[in-house]
């Protein structure tokens, strides 16, 4: 048996999130449909590397899988994309250890979140207009503060998986855009819904005296109700996965 990855990118806008579901349109579930056609095997099984939600976007979705067959892995992209619908594509395929696993080999992933400085009917399958303008310098001063490792309990939304609290965050930034700013985050895991709720609690301390003291308030605090609103999904994208010795 073989272990090969794939870098997958799409449009979250009409899937039901990553995991497979028994009705609903996923992106593993399309993914993995099409693998099974392509290498004729009907236990293709896909391990992504984050499982994102309905409406979440990504550009560097990593997932793994064993096969028994000898098709190269180069010749994966072009044959599995022509039978995924336009809004979801394989970008790269490498042939890895036995033992490489998409999620749990992962060292870390980076995640964007794209806010807008004004209401479009195009953009908005992409990014968030949130009812008020806020300061992109507050923002950056509200998020920089949780660079470093700490409990992130404070972030993590009701129904996820169990995980250990404790996220080791390497970069937390806000750069001002062409359409608004943009948030640029990178850790060693999140906890469900946890960007996501950085955001809405940014944006609701980013005005304030001392954002980044009050940022350090809520997360010391541990307890969700003290954090912002959890941010609508369509801003948010998965960039990339990284692993031992660079991203896949």
């Amino acid at each position: 048996m073989r272990t090969l990855s794939l870098v997958i990118a799409y449009d979250g806008t009409e899937f039901h999130g990553w995991q497979v579901q028994d009705g609903p349109r996923t992106v593993q579930g399309e993914v993995q449909a099409a693998l099974r056609i392509v290498l004729d095997e009907a236990d293709v099984a896909l391990e992504g590397a984050g499982r994102t939600d309905a409406g979440v976007h990504a550009r560097g979705q990593v997932a793994s899988f064993r096969t028994r067959a000898n098709l190269p892995a180069r010749a994966l992209p072009p044959l599995v994309n022509r039978r995924l619908a336009a809004d979801v594509r394989v970008r790269g395929a490498d042939e890895r250890a036995p033992d490489f696993s998409a999620r749990r080999s992962a060292r870390a992933r980076r995640y964007s979140y794209q806010l807008l400085d004004r209401d479009d009917v195009l953009l908005g399958r992409y990014g968030w207009h949130p009812p008020r303008a806020v300061p992109c310098d507050g923002l950056e001063r509200a998020t920089r503060v949780l660079e470093g490792e700490h409990d992130c309990s404070a972030f993590r939304s009701a129904g996820g998986s169990p995980t250990r609290p404790e996220c080791r965050i390497l970069r937390a930034r806000w750069a001002s855009g062409a359409y608004g700013p943009r948030l640029d985050i990178i850790a060693d895991h999140f906890l469900y819904h946890m960007v996501r709720t950085v955001v809405g609690t940014a944006l609701a301390l980013a005005d304030g005296p001392d954002p980044g003291a009050a940022m350090s308030a809520v997360l010391g605090s541990r307890e969700r109700r003290r954090a912002g609103v959890t941010a609508p999904p369509q801003g948010l994208c998965l960039e990339e996965v990284f692993y031992e010795g660079g991203t896949a």
